[in-house]
């Protein structure tokens, strides 16, 4: 499989994992018929009510949607330079997967608080991160990208 192929793979991936912690957040304010914001509970109506907070699992996943969008981001625009880098191929086949499970482990273990657990999936990412950052210095002060056409 080549760096670009792993990259979109790894970037839809965590497309869906955000997705998911997003539907995680609704469906905790559906079953509880609780929103922070009154206009929620107006449209939801029924039974529905205006809460001073989200329930604990709501704001377990509004917790971690926080983090991913502090961390993701990194990510997408890291593993695009890398790949367009020509950097060391098969760095994409074990970077860009362990990141992406570093990001799934550290959800669950935001959803189902576990430490250090968390903490250590975190620190996975971020190293993922710095590497990827080395490598895109090294490539760039050697002046080793490709020739552009």
């Amino acid at each position: 499989m080549q760096p670009v192929e792993v990259y979109a793979l790894c970037t839809v991936a965590l497309f869906l994992k955000f997705f998911a912690v997003a539907a995680v957040q609704g469906l905790d304010r559906l079953r509880h018929r609780a929103f922070v914001r009154p206009e929620d509970a107006a449209f939801f109506g029924q039974g529905a009510r205006p809460a001073a907070a989200d329930g604990e699992l709501a704001a377990l996943a509004q917790n971690t949607l926080r983090n991913d969008l502090e961390n993701i981001p990194f990510f997408l625009f890291l593993g695009l330079l890398y790949v367009h880098s020509g950097a060391w191929p098969t760095g994409a086949l074990v970077y860009f997967p362990l990141f992406l499970v570093s990001r799934v482990v550290h959800t669950v273990a935001y959803l189902k608080p576990t430490q250090p657990l968390r903490n250590r999936a975190y620190l996975v990412g971020v190293a993922v991160l710095l590497a990827l950052s080395g490598h895109i210095v090294h490539r760039t002060l050697t002046g080793a990208w490709p020739a552009q056409a």
